[in-house]
């Protein structure tokens, strides 16, 4: 027998014990066993206290007590006390408990009845350091070891408080033990539920999401009456703001209250310097010193249990903002809600500061991206949206691009292109590819040699691994669109009575990749639409491409041709993407109205003369209101039909086109040699000087069966 466990390194001898139900039992086991094995009462005495020694490395000493006679040792192990304190000790003890414990001058005497008027004493050293509650366990199974020797009515009571002893010590033992189970369980379920509510929270990267998610849980956990979370963020001047989120009560409820300020009772969550918790703020005595309403507003919510709980980020101790809880119920908020605000607001501290630096990089990526995409000119009588939405997953720039190039002769332009991959390279690859297409098309190069062109480029571009491009012209004067297409989507077609095509498709492989690129056209007059877009905007891991490209041409055809078309562009995009798009998106949207137009053309054959064509220019720039440009008109047509005329075959056409704030003059051949200046003031196409003193720009085109010379004039 011991009085410590086996595990119990720092209990030296003598030194305090542990007991837990299989001490017990044990001991009371052993002392019964010993007293009644031996032979007579003196033997069973001699072997309760060699044990009783033995088991707590202390003297034991035990002694029989007649009614009103003095102590009587029966047997003794180690140093013996001196009867005469004892016997003070019993004499000054109350009458009628059987099972007294006694604290005498460095030991402990506990008693135990033996038959009417007669009882035995064991005084045992304090250095074995016995509890109260063991010592009476000590005595009822000693006394029943030793009345084992006793009469059989004796013995028989003697075995029932045995019985009740081991019954009460194990219901209370037992008690203990669902007890701290309890406490164990519980303690692994606010674990369990906290590591589930820091998954969410910390998987979450959107703010108003977030805070939101974080004030609804905290207020479940605790209890809460309400829960508010107020919280600091930084604007794009670097000033800082508050908002707040509640939960448990509707937003408008605090609509007419201000924000807390740095009072006595908001001070600690807002510095950062602990957590308060108070059974009745009211009574609080930092409660109600400040002015206006030294207390809660006229209209607040009644409370009187409070919890409140900083949340500060891990990395820089900043205080985000802080958890505030309250209940009209005094009393309401334990120990146990303070670990579940605490918790969670420790993983809201966490998510908020990931979130934080999403936002930061998402927005440096999103102003990078748009910083290179273009600003689309007004076009007359083209209605053009536009539309570029970074990933909504992901913090970094896209590879995405579309642009609109105003090209001589009221042509326009339209390209859409995708990099493959994210990041600065892919941000990087897409800048040189969209400059590299704009400049081509400056050149007045048609769609195949303008993507050629860009494909030689691409090939000696490090990154440029997978580019794709669609690059488009309308021609207003003939009412044509030529296209050409690198790997990229279709584009859609839509005709004036909503009838729908999809062209461009395979016409060439990705820049870089492919070599030649062949050109298609299409008539595309007013009231016919174009759609460009890239790959974000109709695939997905949930769809695949075909299936979104077949949602989009239905919302295409359920799109109205009038009212606000940007945001008709902004809904399709929201319902194609259910607002969560994987890749980034970008939609280039034409919308063909053919407002103010005017165009003239004339077929020269040999036989026509130039004054002719003096007549056909003059009566059209009358006839067109024009008479501010009609002597320059007249001399650029009559030079570019002369040059033409000298260097080219018949037939040549002239044409003229009138947008509202130019004229175009052109001549169509089809010789394939450009005219230039030359640099040494030579006489070949002097003519072309003429025309260059006379407009201000001028240029030429090849055409699949020739070349256009053009000159422009501005009007109005």
């Amino acid at each position: 027998m011991t009085g410590r466990r086996a595990d119990d390194e720092d209990a030296g001898p003598g030194g305090p014990a542990s007991f837990g139900l299989s001490d017990t039992v044990r001991v009371a086991a052993v002392l019964r066993t010993e007293a009644g094995d031996a032979p007579d009462f003196t033997a069973a005495a001699r072997a309760v206290v060699r044990r009783l020694r033995d088991g707590f490395t202390a003297a034991a000493e035990l002694y029989t007590v007649d009614e009103d006679g003095p102590p009587v040792l029966v047997a003794a192990a180690g140093d013996a006390r001196t009867r005469s304190e004892l016997a003070a000790a019993i004499a000054a003890r109350p009458a009628g408990e059987r099972f007294p414990v006694i604290p005498l001058p460095g030991a402990l005497a506990f008693r135990g009845p033996l038959s009417p008027g007669r009882a035995f004493w064991i005084v045992l050293a304090a250095s074995a350091g016995l509890p109260a509650a063991m010592a009476r366990s000590i005595a009822v199974s000693v006394r029943a070891g030793l009345l084992t020797h006793g009469p059989a009515a004796d013995r028989a009571d003697a075995l029932r408080d045995y019985a009740e002893l081991l019954e009460d010590t194990a219901r209370v033992r037992g008690a203990a033990l669902e007890d701290a189970a309890d406490r164990a369980g519980a303690e692994a379920a606010l674990g369990e539920t906290l590591r589930a509510i820091g998954q969410r929270l910390t998987a979450q990267l959107d703010i108003d999401t977030l805070v939101q998610d974080a004030t609804d849980a905290a207020t479940r956990g605790t209890g809460a009456g309400f829960g508010a979370f107020f919280y600091n963020l930084i604007d794009q001047f670097g000033e800082s703001y508050t908002l707040y989120t509640l939960s448990g009560i509707p937003k408008e409820t605090f609509d007419g209250f201000p924000m807390p300020r740095n009072t006595g009772v908001f001070a600690p969550t807002f510095n950062g310097t602990g957590i308060v918790r108070s059974d009745d703020i009211t009574r609080d005595p930092r409660y109600g010193h400040n002015a206006p309403h030294h207390g809660m507003p006229e209209g607040h919510l009644p409370v009187r249990s409070y919890l409140a709980v900083p949340v500060i980020t891990p990395t820089t101790r900043e205080v985000l903002g802080g958890f505030f809880f309250g209940h009209p119920e005094p009393g309401r908020f334990t120990e146990r809600h303070e670990q579940v605000a605490a918790g969670i607001a420790g993983y809201t501290a966490i998510a908020l500061d990931n979130a934080r630096m999403f936002a930061r990089h998402r927005s440096m990526a999103t102003e990078l991206a748009h910083s290179m995409l273009p600003a689309v000119p007004d076009i007359p009588g083209l209605r053009i949206v536009s539309r570029y939405l970074p990933a909504a997953a992901g913090a970094e720039v896209g590879g995405d691009w579309f642009d609109v190039i105003r090209l001589p002769g009221g042509r326009t332009a339209f390209v859409i292109g995708d990099v493959v991959g994210r990041g600065v390279p892919a941000a990087a690859v897409m800048g040189q590819m969209r400059t590299a297409i704009r400049s081509y098309a400056l050149l007045d190069l048609p769609p195949s040699d303008v993507l050629h062109n860009v494909s030689q480029l691409a090939r000696t571009t490090p990154g440029a691994t997978f580019v794709t491009c669609l690059y488009a012209v309308h021609d207003p004067i003939d009412d044509t669109l030529t296209y050409a297409n690198a790997g990229h989507l279709p584009a859609v077609l839509i005709g004036a009575d909503g009838a729908m095509r999809q062209v461009a498709e395979a016409l060439g492989m990705p820049l870089g990749v492919g070599e030649q690129y062949p050109q298609e056209q299409a008539p595309f007059p007013p009231g016919m639409r174009l759609v460009l877009y890239t790959d974000g905007l109709v695939e997905s891991r949930t769809r695949e491409l075909g299936a979104g490209i077949d949602a989009l041409l239905a919302e295409l055809e359920a799109l109205p041709a009038e009212g606000d078309l940007g945001a008709a562009c902004d809904e399709l995009i929201e319902r194609l993407t259910g607002g969560r798009h994987d890749d980034d998106v970008a939609l280039l949207y034409v919308d063909h109205r053919g407002a103010h137009r005017r165009v003239a053309s004339m077929t020269l054959t040999s036989d026509v003369s130039l004054g002719s064509v003096r007549e056909f220019v003059a009566g059209r720039m009358a006839e067109w209101g024009l008479a501010e440009v009609a002597e320059s008109a007249v001399k650029v047509a009559s030079e570019l039909v002369t040059n033409a005329t000298r260097h080219a075959s018949a037939p040549l056409t002239l044409r003229l086109f009138h947008d509202g704030s130019r004229l175009t003059v052109d001549v169509a051949d089809r010789a394939g040699a450009l005219p230039h200046i030359l640099a040494t003031g030579g006489i070949e196409h002097q003519g072309l000087r003429v025309v260059d003193a006379a407009a201000p720009r001028w240029g030429t085109r090849t055409t699949p069966d020739g070349k256009v010379v053009w000159a422009e004039l501005t009007t109005g």
